[in-house]
Order: C-alpha cells, then structure tokens, then sequence
C-alpha cells in the first residue's frame, strides 16, 4: 500500500502549485456558472433573438415594411444623417419589386457591435421576406417541423446555437482542461523530485514501481474528482448530461492518454519548464486531431452526452486502450528513471 500513501501525499501537495490551483478555479467557475456562460456565450455570438435593431427604409416596398416596420425616410440624405447621429442602426435603400429581381442596398454604422447586431437582424427579416416573395410566386419553401412521439413541439429560436456551445464545445473543454490539469500536476510532481532529489530518499524506503503507481493513482483520483464535479455542476444548472456515467469514463479515457504521455515526457526531460513546454505542443498538436476525427474520445464524448448515435462498446475500447497506453508508459517511466539514477541500465 506504499502507493496509496505516495498518492495522497501528492494530493496533499497541490496546494503549493498557485499554476495548477489558479486553473482549478477556473474549471470550477465555468463549471458552476455554466448556464450564465452558455447564455453570454450566444448572446456574443448571436444577439438577434436578445434585440431589435432600428431600420430605415429609402424606398417604396410595402411588404418589407409589413415585416420589418422600419422609419420611412423621404430623401437618401436625411436617412444617412439619422444614422451617422445613431437615430437609426441600419439603412436600407431599395424599390420592391414582386415579379422581378430586388436589388437592395443596405448602410451600417461605423461602431463593430451595432452594425453586427443591425446585420443579424436585417439577415434574419430578408429570409422572412424572402420566403413571403416565393409564396407570392408560387415557388414552393421548405418547411421544418419538429415532433416529440406524435405531438408536435416548438424549438426556440436560436437552440441550435445553444446546443453546440453546450455539447461540441463546454463538455469538451472541461474534460480537455480537466486532462491539462492532471497532466501538468504529473509532470511538476515527478520533476520536483527529481530536481530536489526527495527521489532518492523515497527510493530508500519504497521501490521504483511505487514511486510511479502512486503519482499516477493520484492523477487518476484528481481526474475523477474533477470530473465528477463538474458533470454535477452542469447537471445542476440544468444542462442535461446523458449517460452521466459513460461520460465519466470517457473524459478519464481523455485523462489516463494525457498522463501517460505526461509521464513519458517528463522522464525523458526531467525538467519541469522544458517539460511543460513540449507537453504543451504535443497536447495542442492532439487537441487538433481530436476536434477533426469524428472517431476521436472527444467526438464519442460529444455523441454520449448529448443522447446521439454511439455504442458503449466504443467508451470501453478507448478505456482499455487508455489503460493499455498507462501501463507502457509506467514499464518506460521505470526504465527510464531507472538509467538515470543509477539503479539499472
């Protein structure tokens, strides 16, 4: 049980890493107030259904107007003035045609926010009139409609958006942060011991093969730790994580992959900056390669928490596989530290 006791001694020693605790906070900030950061999040994205935009309209188009109720402006250069004094948010300059091609010339604002919200706006009242022109010509619009069982229910504007930051980039993120984290507290706990040789005095009471269970059973306890938490934050503030449990197993598949080479790393550097460093461009370079591989841990992750199409034989293979990649890099740790201190070649 000596690498029990190594373990929990690691634990014990976060709080001596201000990095690692300032990073924690974060996680558990955007853990525990995850809702309010969806809801920001998409009203910085998007703020058309959060606002209504001031149109003007130089022109005679009376079905526009019935959609967009914009000021009507009797001269070009009045409308520009209204807008240059922020009176209005955007101008619009065009004569309808319903039989015919509409030619429409739209002014913004100088200011980035009003004209992208007066844009997102103007964008979305053109579709509605396009769709009221093509039925006026006869030209058939597609129409979809969501059901539940037999009954049919109405999706709020804008939940597409909302999803994707919940599943295909929140859930992620925390399981990839949560991974950084684990990783990075390996890689300053194996070098620390190195560079203040505490190794030695360790290795004169246990054996090397406990040195390194421990430190890996102790990043495997602050993986689930973390995890676990913040699944129950999310679910808490109303996020529904499906699966909760193959969640789980997942972001600590995505957890053991960063350890292991977390670990492999900083035996071979045995210095934490020149550790951290490389760790850094291998992670980013692996981060990349999971967002584009839609069989990567963080594809199935995104599947399994929102309900989608997967099969739970998939979480177990990359959990045995993950296992698989722990062990060899504990057999190349050994081996590795082993050479260096002098105990075997």
């Amino acid at each position: 049980m000596e690498f029990l006791k190594i373990a929990l001694r690691d634990l014990r020693s976060i709080k001596r890493e201000k990095t690692i605790i300032i990073v924690l906070c974060l996680l558990f900030f955007v853990a525990s107030f995850s809702s309010l950061v969806v809801v920001g999040l998409t009203l910085l994205y998007s703020p058309t259904g959060y606002s209504k935009a001031k149109i003007g309209l130089v022109g005679d188009a009376p079905i526009f107007s019935s959609i967009v109720h914009p000021i009507r402006y009797d001269s070009l250069k009045s409308a520009l003035e209204d807008l240059v004094n922020g009176e209005i948010d955007a101008l619009v300059v065009f004569n309808e045609n319903t039989s015919g091609t509409n030619y429409i010339t739209v002014y913004l604002p100088k200011e980035d926010i009003k004209a992208i919200k007066a844009t997102l706006y103007l964008r979305k009242k053109l579709m509605e009139y396009q769709d009221v022109l093509r039925k006026l010509r006869g030209i058939p619009t597609l129409n979809l409609k969501v059901y539940e069982g037999f009954r049919e229910i109405e999706v709020p504007e804008g939940y597409s958006l909302h999803f994707r930051f919940i599943y295909v980039m929140l859930i992620p993120l925390l399981a990839i942060t949560t991974a950084i984290i684990i990783s990075a507290f390996l890689i300053d706990s194996i070098c620390e011991e190195v560079e203040i040789k505490t190794l030695d005095v360790l290795l004169s009471a246990v054996e090397i093969d406990d040195v390194i269970a421990g430190k890996i059973l102790a990043t495997l306890l602050l993986a689930m730790s973390l995890t676990v938490f913040w699944i129950f934050m999310l679910m808490l503030n109303g996020i529904a994580i499906y699966n909760p449990a193959l969640v789980l197993l997942i972001s600590i598949s995505v957890s053991l992959m960063m350890s292991a080479i977390a670990l492999v790393i900083s035996v071979f550097m045995l210095n934490r900056e020149k550790s951290q460093l490389v760790f850094s461009i291998v992670v980013i370079s692996i981060i990349m390669l999971m967002f584009s591989n839609p069989s990567s841990p963080i594809a199935l992750l995104v599947r399994v928490s929102a309900n989608s199409n997967y099969t739970p034989i998939e979480v177990f293979v990359y959990l045995g596989s993950s296992l698989m990649i722990v062990v060899s890099s504990l057999l190349v740790a050994k081996k590795r530290l082993n050479k260096s201190i002098g105990l075997g070649l």
